[in-house]
């Protein structure tokens, strides 16, 4: 997504008071393959988690934690054991819709998870 990343960054910089307060994490698999794409990033806070999802996870909730100062964000272990539990029940529930994986789009994605949690 380096387009939407550089459109951020732009608000961000010239994009006046509002936009000038904006926080973004940026996740990668491998360290430094940004610079073969957009070395216009360089010096932002990029972290990686090596395709490790619960790592991923755990650098996600650390930091929204460290940004939002709150206290009430989950560790990222158990953040990841509640992802693992709501990817083994998701087969079952897009059976019981009469959806293939193939066929959920984003916003389904969204609509399944929020159901989860709430349920």
């Amino acid at each position: 997504m380096p387009l939407e990343l550089g459109v951020f960054i732009g608000a961000k910089r010239y994009g006046g008071p509002r936009h000038s307060e904006k926080r973004a994490l940026i996740l990668d698999t491998v360290p430094y393959r940004y610079q073969r794409f957009i070395s216009d990033i360089a010096g932002q806070d990029i972290q990686y988690h090596n395709g490790n999802i619960v790592e991923a996870i755990t650098k996600t909730a650390s930091w929204l934690r460290n940004k939002s100062r709150r206290t009430t964000v989950p560790g990222g272990a158990a953040i990841a054991t509640e992802y693992a539990e709501f990817q083994a029940a998701l087969p079952t529930i897009l059976h019981g819709l009469g959806l293939q994986e193939h066929e959920v789009t984003f916003s389904d994605y969204l609509a399944l998870i929020e159901s989860y949690i709430t349920e």
